[in-house]
């Protein structure tokens, strides 16, 4: 009965909101931006999973020792510390599209607004043959940090900024309009250099003004006073724990908690995921480990559904349970756990939802408290959330004890999970025995 009225409440009031953030033009264009630069990072985590074998020492000091090790390093490198550079092309190119504009003129727009407030120096310490040190600006050098985690918030506003600023223009008629009789490619150009330039002598002034600001540039000022705090409040450990489990809370009522989460703090994660493959790069602890958590918290699932699917295959009396959970457990195995979620079904279910929100709760602080304690250390490594449960943990860590874990969580959860589990499977035994009652007598009536 409280489900149904939170339910109630949830879809007259929470959906259609939910409904309307998600189909806002620009958190559509954000959110399509950071599933675009994924692919990059899906990609880097082929090499990520090479460095990170559980070979042993043997192997990774023949990866050292042959070269290979620094030669893997590159495409994590220019995937982590360049986060923000492809960011700011993907927003400028949804944007641009979502107004009908040519795609590749507003992913050009926003790389050059963005560059437009970078710094083109940098201070640097040299050392001379005698051993002395001279600290002093380099002129003409483009600073790899200007591009890294710590520019994903300036990235955002820039390329949402300067593409809306060239649509405005555009649509106004700000633009020289060539006959019909000269090739697209020429009329695209000789069209675009005026919004462009419009947009771009705009940037020449915030670069200008945030000189004379004591942040001395746009990527000082906007980490100061809005990314830096925005992380501190909602990136620390609390901040991951609740952006893992708000989403299970969504999931309860049928809806996408995951993508929903991902709308709210995905700016925040994308930072902390970068800071996290930047350390690994650089042989580095990961600085924000709570925030890969999430290979150990959702195994099987949203829920830590595998433990359940384990009940289901080996110990369940009602049929439509033990059928399901074969039909399940292939799946389950990669982390996709929508036939559990849906076929169970886990929506609306108050039996289940004790289980499905305590479990990952659970993996999440004893995760936590093992990391702290050296065993299954988390490297800062990004992998594939669709690596089978227990690769997925031994790969994350680098080492076996990454398996181990897995293991332990697994019967962790397959406890937690087991009298709820038993109540409800002893629930749907006398709703098919009530059901096949009911098809005698159908049958009866018939002869």
């Amino acid at each position: 009965m409280i489900m149904e009225k939170i339910s109630s409440f949830l879809e007259a009031k929470l959906v259609p909101m939910t409904d309307k953030i998600t189909n806002n033009r620009y958190v559509k264009v954000l959110m399509d931006s950071f599933m675009g630069i994924s692919g990059l990072t899906i990609g880097a985590s082929f090499f990520t999973l090479v460095r990170s074998l559980p070979l042993g020492e043997g192997y990774t000091n023949f990866l050292i020792n042959t070269g290979l090790y620094e030669i893997l390093n590159f495409p994590i490198m220019i995937t982590s510390e360049l986060i923000s550079l492809y960011l700011i092309v993907t927003i400028g190119y949804f944007l641009a599209k979502s107004f009908n504009k040519k795609p590749i003129n507003g992913a050009l727009i926003a790389l050059g607004s963005f560059l437009m407030v970078t710094p083109f120096e940098v201070t640097a310490t040299l050392t001379d043959a005698a051993g002395n040190e001279v600290t002093g600006i380099v002129a003409n050098v483009l600073s790899v940090s200007s591009f890294g985690a710590t520019g994903i918030f300036l990235a955002m506003i820039v390329g949402l900024l300067s593409v809306r600023v060239y649509v405005y223009f555009d649509d106004k008629g700000f633009k020289l309009h060539m006959p019909a009789s000269v090739p697209e490619n020429v009329t695209n150009m000789f069209e675009t250099m005026i919004p462009a330039s419009m947009v771009f002598i705009l940037f020449m002034i915030v670069r200008v003004a945030c000189s004379y600001t004591t942040f001395g540039t746009a990527q000082n000022l906007i980490y100061g006073l809005l990314q830096a705090p925005l992380t501190n409040i909602g990136g620390g450990y609390w901040g991951a724990f609740l952006y893992l489990w708000l989403g299970l809370i969504f999931w309860i009522f049928g809806i996408h908690g995951s993508m929903l989460m991902y709308v709210a703090m995905g700016s925040i994660a994308q930072a902390m995921w970068a800071e996290n493959m930047a350390a690994f790069a650089s042989g580095l602890p990961a600085p924000h480990p709570e925030w890969l958590y999430m290979y150990f918290v959702n195994m099987g699932g949203s829920g830590a559904t595998f433990g359940l699917v384990l009940l289901m295959c080996f110990l369940a009396k009602s049929e439509h349970l033990k059928v399901l959970g074969r039909v399940a457990l292939p799946t389950s195995i990669f982390n996709i756990n929508e036939p559990v979620i849906f076929g169970t079904p886990l929506v609306m279910n108050p039996t289940l939802a004790i289980p499905f929100l305590v479990a990952p709760a659970v993996n999440f602080f004893l995760t936590s408290l093992v990391n702290t304690m050296g065993f299954a250390i988390l490297t800062g490594a990004m992998q594939n959330n669709y690596y089978p449960v227990g690769i997925l943990g031994m790969l994350a860590t680098g080492s076996w004890t990454g398996l181990v874990w897995s293991i332990a969580l697994i019967a962790i959860d397959t406890v937690i999970y087991y009298p709820f589990f038993k109540m409800y499977d002893q629930k749907k035994v006398e709703e098919e025995k009530q059901l096949a009652l009911e098809d005698e007598e159908l049958a009866d009536d018939l002869i």
